[in-house]
């Protein structure tokens, strides 16, 4: 009588294991290429600001602060990032501020995480997720006492302007002219969002965000997972 081999073997069920394994892959990694590809470029590049930021205090000697649009303008709003620095006269008389170049947009689908104070104005969640999961970004300007929000008439503009601390259409992270962080400590937070039709941002997903948090020094130091963020802010 023939012999009727039941079940597979274990070299088959490895095999087996092994591809379905691959084919999950690929199809994550193209749900979330794109969303990943754009989370990471924004970091980068807001990390760069920032790194603009310190340098030009150290160079330049003077005040510095990276600004994040927050204003009426719903196609710069969270995403238009400028550097700004303060221009003194030969008499050390305060001159105005300027732009220390055109800035940048976020990558597109990308924005800026706005405090917790302003996330219910400008940012829903998709259903079955919660607010609390999505990390916002914070100041941590108590010890030094800048402000976090302030108004500068143009930017960019090469030619001097003052600005007002308090209110106004940006959030403010300041360097002191010896690059320190005038906010240390602070989380910078980006996630992937969408537009709805009422021209609010939505967040449907809370593990697709990064950042970094802004050290005393100046320096920055990136989060590389939700884990990771998840393990340090809780």
């Amino acid at each position: 009588m023939a012999y009727r081999r039941s079940g597979f073997t274990l070299i088959e069920m490895l095999v087996v294991i092994g591809i379905i394994a691959v084919l999950s892959m690929g199809i994550t990694m193209l749900n979330m290429k794109d969303n990943s590809q754009a989370i990471y470029s924004a970091q980068r590049s807001m990390m760069i600001s920032f790194y603009e930021a310190r340098s030009t205090a150290l160079t330049k000697q003077t005040d510095v602060a990276v600004i994040i649009y927050k204003g009426p303008d719903i196609a710069r709003r969270l995403k238009q990032v400028g550097v700004i620095y303060k221009v003194m006269g030969d008499d050390s008389k305060e001159l105005g501020w300027v732009a220390l170049n055109d800035g940048l947009t976020l990558s597109e689908g990308v924005i800026y995480v706005p405090p917790a104070s302003d996330f219910a104005a400008f940012v829903k969640v998709g259903n079955g997720i919660s607010a609390t999961e999505v990390y916002k970004s914070t100041f941590n300007n108590g010890y030094t006492g800048v402000s976090n929000i302030i108004n500068i008439g143009e930017f960019p503009s090469t030619v001097p302007t003052s600005i007002a601390e308090g209110n106004g259409d940006w959030y403010a992270y300041f360097f002191s002219s010896d690059g320190l962080s005038m906010n240390p400590g602070a989380y910078v937070m980006l996630a992937a969002a969408r537009m709805d039709a009422d021209d609010n941002y939505v967040i449907d997903n809370p593990y697709s965000q990064l950042g970094f948090v802004v050290r005393r020094l100046g320096n920055t130091v990136p989060f590389t997972d939700y884990d990771e963020m998840q393990e340090t802010i809780r």
